[in-house]
């Protein structure tokens, strides 16, 4: 098979994309590629997601929006060339593991489709318990978001209360659109618990792949 692990920032997507790997998958990550072609506007030596995310700041601060832009810019030329890259060893290239950003569901339509076509997109949901949690984890092991839209301060409101606010809205919006886009969908329950092993996970995407075809 070949997947492609969606969800938000901090699910574990890449915990996942490692885990799999040993079991014969190539493993694809984004974040590095993206990395890369941001090139001299980050650390050089510290390409990592604490350095994106330091570089692209909060949605409040000035230069977010450009820095919005350019992400998106080079997410999309990554993924295109993923694409192409799949594209080209279908034969060769038979399990592949792809570790994609939280922002996926921002790019252009035609171009998420075409990864569909090339991968079975497997979602690893948040827990739906506590979206206050998840916000806190992202203040201590900050991740670079792309909040679109949903970022609108209230009258009256200061940044750590319009913040955290339109954080947990982020999390709703993004749950549904990863859901649109997703072949298959596993429970937090699931893929975040440690007896989980990557022969349970892989036949867990296979059986509900099958069952939803």
């Amino acid at each position: 098979m070949r997947l492609s692990l969606i969800g938000m920032s901090g699910v574990g997507k890449s915990h996942w994309a490692r885990r799999i790997e040993s079991q014969g998958y190539r493993r694809i990550i984004c974040d590095d590629w993206i990395a890369e072609q941001l090139g001299p506007l980050i650390n050089p030596d510290e390409k990592s997601t604490l350095e994106l995310a330091s570089w692209m700041g909060r949605p409040y601060q000035s230069g977010y929006a450009e820095a919005q832009s350019k992400y998106l810019a080079f997410e999309t030329e990554v993924i295109t060339n993923i694409c192409a890259e799949l594209e080209e060893k279908t034969k060769t290239d038979a399990r592949v593991i792809v570790d994609t950003t939280g922002s996926l569901i921002y790019l252009k339509p035609q171009l998420i489709r075409k990864l569909q076509d090339l991968t079975h997109t497997v979602y690893l949901k948040l827990a739906d318990s506590n979206l206050q949690t998840h916000y806190q984890t992202f203040l201590k092991d900050p991740k670079p978001v792309i909040w679109g839209d949903h970022y609108i301060p209230m009258p009256g409101e200061d940044r750590e209360a319009s913040l955290a606010r339109c954080y947990c809205e982020l999390l709703t919006f993004r749950d549904k659109e990863y859901r649109r886009i997703s072949d298959c969908t596993l429970d937090y329950s699931f893929h975040h618990n440690p007896q989980t092993s990557p022969k349970q996970m892989l036949e867990a995407v296979r059986k509900e792949i099958k069952n939803s075809s």
